[in-house]
């Protein structure tokens, strides 16, 4: 017995023609496993050439005591349920979009042209800091990640009172600096 299940008789090389006459089985099995039917036949196509190539790896070692259909088929089902997980884990089908509009499928409102300005504005205000001086992005970023006057000035090593300066100035230049970009 081996880590993959019972391994009954020897092994058997099948030919491509012999996996291919069970191409309905396998589409029957793969439609059952929840593969939609836009993509059977490509899924169809990867348990074929990889059921060939198991069978050319020696992995086919069907039971001497099953007939030899009913022992093709139950190895079939289990490269099938092989492909089928896999097909299942894919980057392509867990990011994909099965409509032609995605806002019509969401229900939401189209994304209307102020947001694009909005994201304009940030690239500027980004732009803007990173002209600053030194002292002033960091106190800047230090803020917009939440931190206070305190911790600003904790993190910084400088007197409270430093810390509260600099973010007032360094508020006022962006303030201006954004101004002067209108």
């Amino acid at each position: 017995m081996s880590a993959w299940g019972h391994q009954a008789g020897p092994a058997r090389v099948l030919s491509i023609a012999e996996i291919a006459e069970q191409a309905p089985f396998i589409g029957s099995v793969l439609r059952g496993l929840g593969v939609p039917a836009v993509d059977i036949d490509d899924v169809i196509q990867d348990v074929m050439l990889g059921a060939w190539i198991s069978s050319q790896a020696g992995r086919y070692r069907p039971d001497p005591v099953r007939e030899p259909l009913d022992a093709l088929k139950r190895w079939l089902f289990g490269v099938c349920r092989f492909h089928c997980t896999h097909y299942h884990e894919r980057a392509f089908r867990r990011r994909e979009v099965p409509v032609a509009d995605p806002w019509t499928a969401t229900g939401e409102e189209r994304v209307d042209p102020g947001h694009v300005g909005e994201r304009i504005d940030a690239a500027e205000a980004l732009m803007a800091i990173a002209a600053m001086p030194l002292w002033a992005r960091e106190v800047l970023v230090l803020a917009a990640l939440g931190h206070g006057g305190t911790e600003i000035a904790h993190i910084l090593r400088i007197p409270l009172g430093t810390a509260g300066s600099r973010l007032r100035l360094a508020r006022a230049r962006l303030a201006r600096k954004l101004k002067q970009r209108r």
